[in-house]
């Protein structure tokens, strides 16, 4: 963090044109993932659900999900730098990619 900068002024960043890696940035300086209203900001920013979108799912148990994902992406991509395997990080990446979506619930009202 830069000498002098409140923590509260680091924003989301969506900026190095991978979503995973926005997420390894979301803790670097500082945590930004420290709720899940930002977490929800976070997904929506990033593209992955429609901004606005009702996710009545999402409880604190999402953010140490993120968490630990953000860490193994983290880990693959440091292990890649310095060439080397990462293993158990790309299973953890893995098993958390392996399971289906979940199916998408009708987006309109029955007046259309």
């Amino acid at each position: 963090m830069a000498l002098g900068m409140d923590p509260a002024t680091y924003e989301l960043r969506f900026d190095s044109g991978r979503s995973c890696l926005d997420l390894v940035a979301t803790n670097h300086p500082v945590e930004r993932l420290d709720s899940v209203d930002r977490l929800l900001a976070w997904l929506a920013g990033a593209g992955l659900v429609p901004d606005h979108t009702a996710l009545p799912g999402a409880r604190p148990v999402w953010l140490v999900a993120f968490r630990e994902l953000r860490a193994q992406v983290g880990q693959l991509v440091l292990a890649e730098l310095e060439g080397r395997p990462a293993e158990a990080a790309l299973a953890g990446v893995n098993s958390r990619a392996a399971p289906a979506p979940p199916a998408p619930r009708a987006v309109r009202r029955p007046d259309g």
